[in-house]
């Protein structure tokens, strides 16, 4: 759940889970352990590197783990349950006996309420992070991981990075690839399922083309459509372009944009994170994306198939930590030129390969060196099990 500081239903969630968090602290010495390890994944949503870490620890090792996510959001918590997820309720009494038993945190944005258990708990803290960064960061943003037993990143790069401009320690970050690739690189998914979730029509062939642009982050008054454009003047222009091509515009603003779309164009269809948590199928379903300054575009990038950068203005305070010479793809500096790459690549797939696939495999070899192979999943868990065997005299 994303906390909004105007909302005291937030901060009550908050205080009932510092409050759960500080009685499991009480409680740990005295409560006995099982054969297998508790892990507890905390994060905005059960997705990304969480998703795909919570699902090779239930398929691959349930004889060694024992895995739940934790939400702050109760109606999320709700739905989890009735797809069959294990969960835990934040401010649930619940919640307490987790926190009491667990071995591991592995979370991938901060730790909000929980800090007494990083600070006083011998809780084992791991961070996978949410997205390799254009944004820039330095180390004021990453105090709290500082204190975090493991950090994984996707790359020796990646690492350099984590190291050099956010002030790591050395010895606790390590390269594993993200999880949250697997899937892309494995491919196994059912197309024609994943485009029925989105809602989009199986009695056409329609070609999809994904636009995720980032949230305004440090730029107030940034508006979510490029070059001075409003929604209607955008995606009208899109629909137009796929009613002549036969393609289907996939919406998708970054979570924390929320629902921003209100048009009634049939070639649009939006596809937000509330409803649409698990990025990586829609990755999968789309054929092109338009994004700017999104880290979706890296792991978009494991896929090799056309991108479109928006040539806007970053809205980064602290400038890049990747920066703009990582964008791998073709880029638009108008609406005109959106229109004649997307034209372009939409009739001739194989003109995006041609022109950047150098560009894409530098890039690629930087933000993933070896480690985007469909094994990531399974190098941070022999990272977590590594680690939870060297702590296993003191339980």
């Amino acid at each position: 759940m994303k906390i909004d500081r105007k909302n005291p239903r937030h901060w009550l969630a908050l205080a009932f889970m510092g409050l759960h968090a500080c009685i499991a602290l009480a409680l740990r010495p005295w409560l006995k352990r099982g054969p297998r390890r508790t892990v507890v994944l905390y994060g905005h949503k059960l997705n990304g590197n969480l998703l795909a870490i919570y699902e090779a620890l239930r398929a691959r090792h349930a004889g060694d783990f024992d895995v739940a996510f934790l939400t702050l959001d109760r109606a999320y918590f709700h739905e989890l349950r009735g797809r069959g997820e294990r969960c835990i309720l934040a401010t649930s009494p619940a919640c307490i006996g987790w926190l009491a038993r667990a071995d591991a945190l592995i979370s991938d944005h901060g730790l909000h309420a929980l800090m007494p258990l990083l600070q006083l708990s011998d809780i084992k803290f791991f961070d996978v992070w949410h997205g390799i960064p254009f944004k820039g960061f330095d180390a004021d943003d990453f105090r709290v991981q500082h204190r975090y037993d493991e950090v994984w990143v996707s790359s020796p790069c990646l690492r350099g990075l984590y190291i050099d401009r956010f002030a790591f320690p050395p010895g606790i970050v390590h390269a594993t690839g993200y999880a949250r690739t697997d899937c892309l690189v494995d491919r196994s998914a059912d197309l024609g399922a994943i485009r029925n979730e989105l809602g989009v029509d199986q009695s056409n062939k329609d070609r999809l083309v994904l636009f995720a642009p980032t949230w305004k982050q440090d730029a107030r008054n940034r508006s979510l459509y490029p070059f001075g454009l409003d929604e209607h003047a955008f995606l009208s222009a899109l629909s137009q372009l796929g009613d002549r091509l036969g393609a289907t515009f996939l919406l998708r603003a970054h979570l924390n944009s929320g629902e921003v779309a209100n048009h009634a164009f049939e070639r649009i269809v939006s596809v937000p994170h509330a409803r649409f948590p698990d990025t990586e199928r829609i990755l999968l379903a789309s054929d092109i994306l338009v994004c700017d300054w999104s880290s979706i575009a890296f792991d978009y990038l494991v896929l090799g198939r056309p991108t479109i950068f928006l040539d806007v203005e970053p809205p980064f305070a602290k400038g890049f930590s990747l920066d703009a010479g990582h964008r791998f793809g073709a880029i638009a500096g108008t609406m005109d030129q959106l229109l004649g790459l997307l034209e372009r690549y939409l009739l001739d797939p194989a003109a995006y390969t041609r022109e950047f696939a150098g560009k894409a495999a530098q890039v690629k070899a930087r933000v993933y060196g070896d480690y985007a192979d469909g094994r990531a999943a399974e190098r941070c868990i022999a990272r977590l099990s590594a680690v939870l065997a060297r702590a296993g005299s003191s339980r």
